[in-house]
């Protein structure tokens, strides 16, 4: 009895072994393919309980973004983060950390991961209801974030991009579902797209917190 636990035991340990080794081999092809990318434009739509699904969109060139998505639009140039909302006038700036780990603060990292800066594991495959065979891994950051505590990818073997992100935040029971869609590479951007331009919103009001 004794041998057959101890066998069991042996097995399991293997068994997750073998699966850490896995999301660590689809985790780097994740990053391998975003950064071999000179700049990139996701569409995407989401799921968030209380607003219903939304649209919205986001450009990345290294650490610069660009994003639209429920009335916001987000600009960052490597340095300066403005958060402008045209329905109410409003441009905030404030300083961002571009080592921040949270993916809900850096978008970038949805699709930049770096394994190193979380415990993961891979789960069972998941099959869409179109029969397609999509990999996943289950994230959990090794440094706490307000933002959210675990984030599962759906990932597409063919491509080694996800299709589904599903992110669990404390403040909601159900998780944010992020659906991939579109994705077009090497898509011209230049300095002003990662910059409010305050000229074309005369009259916003300014909340500068740098």
């Amino acid at each position: 009895m004794k041998k057959l636990l101890l066998t069991g035991l042996l097995s399991f340990i293997a068994g997750q072994a073998a699966a850490d080794g896995h999301s660590e081999a689809l985790l780097g092809k994740l990053r391998e393919k975003v950064r071999s990318f000179t700049s990139y434009k996701l569409d995407f739509t989401a799921a968030v309980e209380g607003d219903g699904t939304v649209e919205g969109n986001l450009v990345v060139s290294g650490r610069r973004f660009a994003a639209k998505v429920r009335g916001q639009e987000l600009y960052y140039d490597g340095k300066t983060l403005w958060n402008y909302i045209p329905g109410q006038r409003e441009v905030t700036i404030e300083r961002l950390d571009p080592n921040n780990p949270s993916v809900l603060s850096n978008p970038p990292k949805l699709m930049n991961i770096d394994p190193q800066d979380y415990n993961h594991r891979s789960l069972p495959s998941h099959t869409t209801a179109k029969g397609k065979v999509l990999q996943v891994v289950e994230l959990t950051p090794k440094v706490a974030t307000p933002d959210y505590t675990s984030m599962t990818l759906y990932i597409d073997p063919a491509t080694s991009l996800p299709e589904r992100i599903s992110i669990v935040t404390p403040s909601s029971e159900q998780p944010v579902e992020l659906h991939v869609g579109n994705i077009r590479t090497g898509v011209p951007v230049t300095e002003s797209t990662f910059r409010f331009d305050a000229a074309a919103h005369p009259g916003t009001e300014v909340i500068d917190f740098r």
